[in-house]
């Protein structure tokens, strides 16, 4: 979003539509890019608001899981994949 924003001041007289053109049509698939499938931004100040909203949700997203590996949380999962892959006793 910040080197999409520098080209952006580059260009002179760039309609916002069409900066918002490129912008979609340059993402990858995800939830950002759902997200505006299904309510598209009705302006380039509205676009760039949810994306901060998103960057933010990935940045918390990132933290938690980074902070549950270090409190050793993922051990649960591995001791349930681990039970679950034995055979049942008869």
């Amino acid at each position: 979003m910040e080197r999409f924003g520098k080209i952006v001041l580059n260009i002179q007289n760039l309609s916002p539509d069409v900066a918002m053109h490129h912008m979609i049509m340059a993402l990858r698939s995800g939830p950002f890019n759902n997200s505006l499938c299904m309510e598209p931004a009705a302006n380039l100040d509205e676009l760039w608001h949810i994306a901060t909203k998103f960057m933010q949700l990935e940045e918390l997203r990132e933290f938690r899981n980074q902070a549950r590996v270090e409190a050793g949380g993922d051990n649960g999962k591995d001791k349930e994949k681990e039970r679950l892959s034995r055979p049942a006793a008869e």
